[in-house]
């Protein structure tokens, strides 16, 4: 009775947990990718979920002979091409991700008719062109169209693109941050379509269910292992060098995950070039080392040992990030810095890890529950809403 539409590996783990929910309280779920050049077939989590009897995967592929139909066909052969040929071609990927939809408005509608779909959602990251083909489906069926947040905000910075909340029927969001980002009105964050109920991927119900996916149970070593979040743009080159300086530690073992949100297809994609799933290395890892992301948060709420890169984050002049003037956060400021703190790690692991009220604090301010506990019921009280 759900419909949900993803772009990215990383909208898929936003609506993950969402998903989840709905269907282990037997609400009927049907999920469709836009993007025809990522697949999760390699990602646990949406392999576990389609075997649930109440979640089915649509692709509502545009059949009709036309331009569309021969673009795609063309599109897929561009996928057989060597990577070295694929990564010349940026633009050309970035054009089909931000112009092209092969999905098939008509049936969509059909789908939404047929099957007596209450909801339409999407990520907040959706870009334009799909948020309005989204838009005309929901007025032409009727359809409330809800819109899940991107992130948690991590990052201090302002944007004007405020179009997308006044399309919306409903925006769901996981703390104030986007209040302060895009500068809402009074009106709107007070009005029925904001809804501030915190962040499904950080609820403890979820956050179990991903060790029994991941079937995390990982044995001690005689080496401490590493695990370290990088962003591989051109403004972060530096994380690239650093990561080289870790793996020449001894002792220690390093294990990498990229920024997952990219254009790239996925055999030259981020997530493709990470070493494991975000919350499988972080269950994997002894510390966790990370620039300015919600993976954070993962970390503080499976209270493992952190240590945050004050240096790498920042993409954009004047951007900063919220966690840059946490005291009781272990902070780099530079190599110097990270090294330092990975040498006395071992004999202070206690002192890296967030908790008691300072725990609480930070949970509540960017997941919006002190203990994470109960955002999904809530999520699930939300969406239930519409079935009657």
């Amino acid at each position: 009775m759900h419909l949900f539409f993803f772009d990215q590996n990383i909208s898929f783990d936003m609506a993950a947990p969402i998903i989840y929910k709905l269907s282990k309280e037997k609400q009927r779920v049907y999920i469709c990718n836009f993007n025809k050049v990522q697949n999760l077939d390699q990602n646990k989590v949406y392999n576990y979920l389609l075997r649930k009897k109440n979640i089915s995967i649509i692709t509502g592929l545009d059949s009709n002979i036309s331009y569309k139909l021969f673009f795609f066909f063309f599109v897929r052969l561009t996928l057989i091409l060597p990577p070295f040929i694929m990564k010349r071609l940026y633009k050309y990927w970035k054009y089909v991700w931000e112009n092209v939809n092969f999905i098939s408005k008509e049936k969509i509608i059909d789908i939404i008719e047929n099957n007596k779909i209450k909801t339409i959602s999407f990520d907040e990251s959706l870009v334009k062109k799909k948020r309005i083909f989204l838009l005309e489906i929901s007025k032409i069926t009727n359809t409330p169209l809800i819109m899940n947040h991107g992130g948690l905000y991590t990052v201090k910075s302002k944007n004007k693109n405020k179009l997308k909340f006044k399309q919306s029927s409903y925006y769901l969001s996981p703390n104030k941050f986007p209040i302060i980002t895009y500068n809402l009105s009074k009106n709107y964050f007070k009005s029925k379509k904001y809804n501030q109920i915190g962040s499904p991927r950080f609820d403890i119900e979820w956050l179990e269910k991903l060790n029994y996916i991941y079937k995390s149970n990982y044995k001690k070593n005689y080496f401490f292992k590493l695990a370290i979040f990088a962003r591989p743009t051109s403004t972060s080159h530096e994380s690239l060098k650093l990561i080289d300086k870790l793996k020449k530690l001894k002792n220690i073992k390093v294990r990498i995950n990229y920024k997952p949100r990219d254009v790239w297809p996925t055999k030259i994609s981020n997530t493709n070039r990470s070493e494991m799933q975000s919350s499988d290395l972080i269950c994997w890892a002894d510390i966790v080392v990370s620039y300015s992301t919600s993976i954070i948060l993962e970390v503080i709420s499976r209270n493992k040992p952190l240590i945050y890169l004050d240096y790498l984050q920042i993409d954009k002049k004047g951007d900063r990030s919220w966690f840059s003037h946490i005291k009781f956060i272990k902070t780099a400021k530079n190599t110097k810095q990270l090294m330092k703190l990975i040498n006395n790690f071992k004999n202070n692991s206690k002192d890296y890890i967030v908790k008691g009220r300072n725990k609480k604090n930070l949970l509540k301010k960017f997941i919006n529950e002190p203990n994470g506990k109960k955002i999904l019921e809530k999520y699930f009280k939300f969406y239930n809403s519409f079935t009657y």
